[in-house]
Formats: C-alpha cells, structure tokens, sequence
C-alpha cells in the first residue's frame, strides 16, 4: 500500500494534493521535491521537515540523487511543471509520487509555513515572478509579450514597445492566434504608431534562444507556457476585445485605451536604460 493511497484525487494516473494534506504527509515523512529555479528557493521556501531542490530542468539528470524509499511530494510555483517530473518519476520506476496542487502560490495562500528572504522584493503582481536584490537581473536585449490571442493586448505591447526601445528586439505571441484586432491598430495609430504590418504569431515559432524576457498580458484567462530560460513578468491586463454585442464601437475604442494606456505606464516603470551614447554626443 502506499504513502498516499485515499489521499488527494487522481488525474490521468497521476495524484495532486490539496496543500494542508501535502503539509500533513511532509510532517509525516514524506519528502518534498522543489523543482523551482535556484533564486527563487532562496528567496521564499517551503518550511517542512525535509526538502530537497533539483531544478526542473535538470531532474532528468540527478534521479540518482532521489531516494526510492521515501514518499515524494512535488512542487514547484504554480504547478506547471509538477505533471511532467511525476511522469518522469513514475516512468524511471519511482512509486509514491504526488503533485502540490497550485505550487508555493496555493501553499502561501493556505497560511502554510514559509522561509522567506527579507532581502526579496517583487516586480510585477506575481508571487511566480520574484528577483532579489542578492541577484541583479542581467539588461535583456530582447521581449516577448504573450497572451491568449495575440489580438490585442500583446500587439498593443509590441507596437509601444517597439517605440520605447528601438534598441531592443521585441516580440509578440499567443498560445491560440486568431488575428490583429483593427481596434489595436487604431489605438497605436492614435499615438503615431503604426502597427499595420503586425501579424498574430503562434508562441511554438518563437525561438526560446532569441527571448530574454517574456512579459505575460493575461488576467483572466491562463498564460501560454513559454518552454524558453528568460525571465518572466506578468502583467495582469484585462482582455479589451469583447464580443458583446450591447458594446458601441466608442466603447471598444475606449476599452483598448485604457490598456494600451495601463501597458505604456507599466513599459514607462520597467527601466531598461539603452544604448551608451556616442563620446561627445551626450543626451543622443
């Protein structure tokens, strides 16, 4: 029998725990598995009796390092990349095996037990998202913004990006492209920005190697996963398309205005410098 049987529910074969009954089986001998990134762990853990971090993308090399005797509870932020280290382990011959449902974000939101970084500070609204003051986040030279569509909120990012940081790549993209909304085009075009040649773009042709920071628009629909090591900012912007059919063509147009306008603020805060000017041209 095993550690976790009648515990949690079961998802196509594989079993997610609630984090008050990942909380109980951890004080009652299993061992947690934290598969974020190095910086994170060190700025916000998970207080437990026993934990042992493998980054997930380096788990498929260090299972040796795994213990086959002990009950395994995997976590991770938000429980994105839980389900496919519990497939690896369940593969590799590995018996109790469970998820933390919803990562360290359910787990803080239970009032569970947590190590936390004072030095640690937040960039945008997003627990998944954390950088410290211990790490300083290299200048990127290029941005990828993602949403569902890549209709509207990522291509207004792209355009007023574009305009910004003329010295730096920039990219949009969505997880389901359906086309350029013509209420986009317009708000750019209502700041001089001419967007006319921007297409809607599937994330799976953008190259992981050409991003260094991906900006997510969504709010309340999930984010694309981005499979790519770049930095990640999410921006909670409420989608401005609207199928209502109750909605006057100014309303819409006022609706991409305000987050055209939430998106340039938010693009005004990140602070990304630029290109050091030419010796005796200073200020160009």
């Amino acid at each position: 029998m095993g550690a976790f049987d009648g515990k949690g529910m079961v998802i196509q074969g594989l079993r997610f725990l609630a984090p008050k009954e990942a909380c109980e089986a951890l004080e009652g001998g299993a061992l947690l598995v934290d598969l974020r990134a190095d910086e994170l762990v060190a700025m916000k853990a998970f207080r437990v009796p026993e934990t042992i971090h493998i980054p997930h993308r380096e788990l498929p090399g260090l299972l040796p390092d795994l213990p086959r005797d002990r009950a395994l509870v995997l976590a991770d932020t938000s429980g994105v990349f839980t389900k496919d280290a519990a497939r690896l382990l369940l593969a590799e011959g590995f018996h109790d095996v469970a998820c933390l449902n919803g990562g360290l974000l359910a787990w803080d939101q239970e009032g569970l037990p947590l190590l936390t970084d004072p030095e640690a500070i937040l960039h945008g609204e997003c627990a998944c998202v954390m950088t410290s003051r211990k790490k300083r986040r290299p200048m990127p030279r290029s941005i990828l913004f993602l949403c569902v569509a890549n209709s509207a909120r990522s291509q207004l990012a792209e355009g007023l990006a574009r305009r910004q940081f003329p010295w730096l790549t920039i990219q949009s993209a969505g997880s389901r492209p359906t086309g350029v909304n013509p209420y986009a085009l317009e708000a750019l075009a209502e700041l001089g920005i001419d967007a006319s040649a921007h297409t809607s773009k599937s994330v799976q042709d953008i190259d992981p190697a050409s991003v260094d920071l991906v900006i997510t628009l969504c709010a309340e629909e999930v984010c694309p996963a981005f499979l790519g090591r770049a930095e990640r900012l999410h921006w909670p912007i409420a989608d401005p398309a609207s199928a209502d059919p109750s909605l006057t063509p100014e309303e819409l147009r006022q609706r991409f205005r305000a987050a055209r306008d939430e998106i340039r603020r938010r693009l005004e805060g990140l602070a990304l410098g630029g290109p050091v000017p030419p010796a005796g041209r200073p200020g160009t």
